[in-house]
């Protein structure tokens, strides 16, 4: 059987479980219960400038929110109050000397990684090459530069991992690092990069990566145990039970089967065709796959067959026909509730099934292109220049 296992890193008595991007990356937070409506002037707890940045999101873990902002901050605050606790630079000047004439200066797409901590330390992962870690008070424990080319002209999006006593990265290709050094276990220069993000998980005890390319690695030793064909263009693929999903215009879905210690079986259940671009990771609840096209179309597939159940047209409030909407945020369920976000700072709360009911429309007027963290009663989502807390009041 496989399901979604992040394995402590340390062994610290005040580490926690593993938060990252969509916090353990499937995008689903089981232990909120967060308001459904808020706005400028409702609902909004605290509300801080933390500067420019386009697509990271944050992640609340130990009473603190760790966000990046540009060219290259990774900023600490209190989730009780909005306190700025520290912030820390990661640009070449803060490279060591022998690195920091390598690397080159920082760019819009610096900053699109979300960071990833346990609890003890964060790390964070540059679209220049540079990787940092920090301990929560803020001390940096180390930073490197990888001189490796970003894969496609549109810079860099996957969101570092921390599985299996390991840190993965996929800069130009796949690599696991040591936590507490940085320096690298080992590499895999088959398993390229892509704008999504792994997905740790434990199958027949063996823990392993699910890599958007389609790729089944060992986190031990990053050994290819098996491939689906194709692979994602810029989502990350979905890992429920002995099953793995990619979700885009052709989607498919497989499930492995070990046929040796080294060689796994991928087994083919289903392709489907769901027009659109998908540049928003897809979500998995109770047997249903939701997922949204940039184009704002809004699918519901059946994960047993991939049978398209339902496809209907978004209308999201307070946007006029003159501007462009993008569906950069992936889907997120927090509790019982799925929220839909796209980037000019909208947000539909739906209640999951079929049919999908609509609950509540939301608005908030920077637009971010990043996923909101939830934790218990309370909303923390990156907007424009400013890091927002919601929750009733």
């Amino acid at each position: 059987m496989l399901t979604i296992a992040w394995a402590g890193v340390g062994n610290a008595d005040n580490a926690s479980a593993p938060v990252g991007w969509r916090n353990d990356g499937s995008g689903h937070f089981p232990n909120a219960n967060p308001p459904l409506e808020w706005s400028e002037t409702k609902n909004i707890l605290w509300k801080t400038t933390i500067g420019p940045n386009r697509y990271s999101s944050p992640v609340v873990v130990g009473g603190k929110v760790f966000v990046t902002a540009d060219p290259a901050i990774l900023f600490c605050v209190d989730a009780a109050d909005g306190k700025i606790l520290w912030q820390q630079s990661n640009g070449p000047a803060d490279l060591p000397e022998k690195d920091s004439s390598q690397a080159p200066p920082a760019t819009p797409d610096n900053t699109t990684s979300t960071p990833a901590s346990d609890g003890k330390n964060v790390y964070v992962v540059l679209g220049n090459g540079i990787a940092a870690c920090y301990d929560v008070s803020g001390r940096r424990q180390w930073i490197r530069y990888f001189d490796l080319k970003p894969t496609s002209q549109y810079g860099r999006a996957a969101s570092p991992v921390l599985a299996d006593g390991k840190l993965f990265v996929t800069l130009s290709h796949l690599m696991a690092l040591d936590p507490t050094t940085g320096r690298e276990v080992w590499t895999r220069k088959e398993v390229p990069e892509s704008f999504g993000t792994p997905m740790a998980a434990k199958i027949d005890e063996t823990n392993v990566l699910v890599m958007p390319s389609g790729h089944l690695v060992r986190s031990s030793d990053g050994m290819i145990l098996a491939a689906m064909p194709g692979g994602l263009k810029f989502a990350s693929p979905i890992v429920r039970d002995d099953t793995v999903y990619l979700i885009q215009t052709g989607s498919i879905s497989h499930r492995f089967t070990p046929a040796s210690p080294d060689r796994w079986l991928p087994k083919p259940l289903w392709e489907q065709e769901i027009p659109g671009t998908y540049y928003a990771s897809a979500l998995i609840d109770n047997g249903l796959i939701y997922a949204v096209a940039n184009e704002l179309k809004f699918s519901i597939l059946d994960a047993r067959d991939g049978t398209v159940l339902v496809t209907r047209e978004l209308a999201f409030p307070n946007v006029s026909d003159d501007v462009e909407i993008s569906m950069y945020p992936s889907l997120t369920l927090a509790g019982n509730r799925l929220f839909v976000f796209n980037d000019q700072g909208d947000a539909l709360v739906l209640e999951p099934g079929n049919p999908c009911r609509e609950l509540k429309r939301n608005h908030l007027g920077e637009g971010h292109g990043g996923s909101p963290a939830f934790v218990e009663k309370r909303i923390y989502i990156r907007s424009g220049r400013h890091l927002y807390c919601i929750g009733e009041k």
